[in-house]
C-alpha cells in the first residue's frame, strides 16, 4: 500500500512538474530561419554596427537567398570598435595583404570613410541588378548618395544633432539647446557629453559639421568651448545618449538613431532632440565590397538587398511588422525617397530625409581628406589635455569675444590651408605624424596652463 501511495505522490509530482511546459503556448513557427538542408554561404563583414541591426540583417537577408537563391546565408561580423577602429583596421590589414584581407564588405559609418577607402583603391566596384538604383537619388544637398563609379553606396541616412535631458535642463535654469553653439556656452559647464572622434565615426561627423557649417576658425572656437563644457569623452559615441537620459549630462552630440532610441525608452515628455537648422547634415551611412572580397557575387548581392524595399523596410518599419524588423527597432531613415510616407503608421521613422534644408554645402571630399588629422588634432589639442583644458575654459568663460586670454584659447592650432596641406601630403608618414601629435599636445597644455594662471 506504502509503494502505491508513494508512485500516486511521484506521479502527481511529475504531473506538477510538466504541465506547465506541457500548457506552455508554443511559439509560432518562425520564417526567421530558412531550412537547414539547405546549403549554406558565408560572408565576413566589418561593421560599427550595433547589435540590432546585425541581427536582423543577417535573418533577413539568409530569408532572402534561401526563396530567391535556394541557399542560406550566413554572416559573419567583425567588431574592432567603431568606425575609426575600423578603418585603421582594414587599412593595416591591406597593408600586409594587398590583394585581399579575407573580409568582404565594409557596412556603416557615415560617407567619409568610404570615400577615403576608395581613394586607396580598397574597394571594388559593383553593378547592381537593373531598378536598384531607379528610385535613389544619386546626390541631394550636396553630397552623394551613392558613389557615381558604384564603388559604395549609402544604405540608410542618418542626421547629426544634440539630445537633451529635459528635466535637467529645467533643474539647472539653462535653456534647452538648439545649435551647437549653445553647447559651447557657459552655463553649460561640465553638463554636456562627448565621444571621441578617434573612436567613434559619428562624433568625428559632428565636430567635421561644426568646423564646415561654422568656418574653421568659429568652428574652432565652438569645438573648444564645447569641450571645455565636456565632463567627460567616452569611446563609444552610444554612451553619451545614455548618459544624457541618466542625468549625467544635460546634453550631448549623438546621431539621430541614437537619440530616437532614448526618447522612444524615456519619453519625449523627458528627453528632446533637435537638428541644429542651418548647421547640420543628412549623411549616409555607407556599405561596400573591399578589394579581393572572398565571395564577392555573395557580398554585391547582399548590397542589392540592403538597398531594395525590401532591405530598406528594415530600417524604419516597427519590430513585428510582417516586412519589419523582428525583435530590435533600428530607427533609421531609408535612402528611398517617400517610403516612410507610404509606410504611414506602421514606420517607427517617419521623417523625410529628403525634405530636410541644411543651411549649408557640406563638403565630403574635404572631409574625407583630412578625417585622420583631424581626429589627430581634436584629440591632442582638446581630449587629451583636458583636464588642463577645462583649467583654462574656467577662467576665461566669462571674458568678451575679444579678451586676449579668450582669444588665446579658442585660437586653432593651425590654419585651415595648413591642415589640407598636411594631411594631403605629410599625413602617411607614421613617424611625421607622432612627433606633431606630441607638439600640439605640448603647445595646447603649456597654452592652458598659461591661460590658468595669468588669463583672468
Amino acid at each position: 500500500m506504502r509503494i502505491g501511495i508513494r508512485i500516486a505522490l511521484g506521479s502527481a509530482l511529475a504531473v506538477v512538474l510538466v504541465l506547465p511546459f506541457a500548457l506552455r503556448p508554443r511559439p509560432a513557427a518562425s520564417t526567421a530561419e530558412p531550412d537547414a538542408r539547405l546549403p549554406a554561404r558565408k560572408l565576413i563583414l566589418i561593421s560599427p554596427h550595433w547589435e540590432g541591426i546585425r541581427v536582423e540583417f543577417g535573418r533577413a537577408f539568409s530569408k532572402w537567398t534561401a526563396r530567391r537563391h535556394g541557399y542560406r546565408t550566413e554572416l559573419e561580423w567583425l567588431d574592432v570598435g567603431g568606425t575609426s577602429d575600423a578603418i585603421r583596421y582594414v587599412k593595416s590589414e591591406f597593408t600586409r595583404s594587398p590583394a585581399g584581407i579575407r573580409i568582404d564588405l565594409f557596412f556603416g559609418g557615415g560617407v567619409d570613410p568610404f570615400m577615403r577607402l576608395a581613394d586607396a583603391a580598397l574597394l571594388d566596384a559593383v553593378e547592381l541588378p537593373e531598378g536598384i538604383l531607379d528610385r535613389i537619388p544619386h546626390s541631394f544637398a550636396g553630397i552623394e548618395v551613392y558613389d557615381a563609379q558604384r564603388r559604395w553606396f549609402g544604405a540608410a541616412l542618418s542626421g547629426f544633432g544634440i539630445l537633451y535631458n529635459r528635466r535637467v535642463c529645467r533643474r539647472l535654469g539653462i535653456p534647452f539647446p538648439q545649435t551647437w553653439m549653445d553647447l559651447a556656452k557657459p552655463a553649460y559647464f561640465t553638463w554636456v557629453g562627448s565621444g571621441d572622434p578617434r573612436s567613434s565615426g559619428s562624433v568625428h561627423m559632428a565636430y567635421e559639421i561644426i568646423l564646415q557649417a561654422y568656418g574653421w576658425e568659429e568652428g574652432w572656437a565652438v569645438l573648444a568651448g564645447m569641450c571645455g563644457n565636456t565632463r567627460s569623452f567616452s569611446r563609444s559615441a552610444s554612451q553619451v545618449p545614455k548618459d544624457t537620459a541618466m542625468g549625467e549630462v544635460a546634453c550631448g552630440m549623438v546621431i539621430d538613431v541614437y537619440a530616437w532610441r532614448q526618447v522612444a525608452e524615456v519619453g519625449a515628455d523627458r528627453m528632446g532632440f533637435v537638428l541644429p537648422r542651418g548647421a547640420t547634415v543628412i549623411n549616409p551611412d555607407g556599405i561596400a565590397v573591399l578589394k579581393g572580397a572572398p565571395d564577392r557575387d555573395l557580398a554585391a548581392e547582399f548590397i542589392s538587398f540592403v538597398l531594395s524595399e525590401t532591405g530598406q523596410k528594415l530600417w524604419c518599419l516597427k519590430p513585428g511588422d510582417p516586412e519589419g524588423p523582428e525583435r530590435f527597432e533600428l530607427d533609421r531613415m531609408p535612402v528611398i525617397p517617400g517610403l516612410t510616407a507610404r509606410l504611414g503608421d506602421r514606420a517607427a521613422v517617419s521623417y523625410d530625409p529628403y525634405r530636410w534644408e541644411g543651411g549649408f554645402t557640406y563638403d565630403a571630399a574635404k572631409g574625407a581628406l583630412r578625417w585622420s588629422l583631424l581626429n589627430d588634432l581634436v584629440g591632442a589639442v582638446l581630449i587629451d589635455t583636458h583636464r588642463e583644458l577645462v583649467s583654462a575654459w574656467r577662467v576665461v568663460k566669462h571674458l568678451p569675444a575679444d579678451a586676449a586670454a579668450r582669444r588665446a584659447f579658442v585660437c586653432p592650432p593651425l590654419s585651415e590651408e595648413e591642415a589640407a596641406v598636411l594631411a594631403a601630403t605629410r599625413w602617411d608618414d607614421p613617424a611625421f605624424r607622432a612627433r606633431t601629435r606630441a607638439r600640439w599636445a605640448n603647445q595646447a597644455r603649456m597654452r592652458y596652463q598659461r591661460i590658468a594662471t595669468e588669463g583672468s
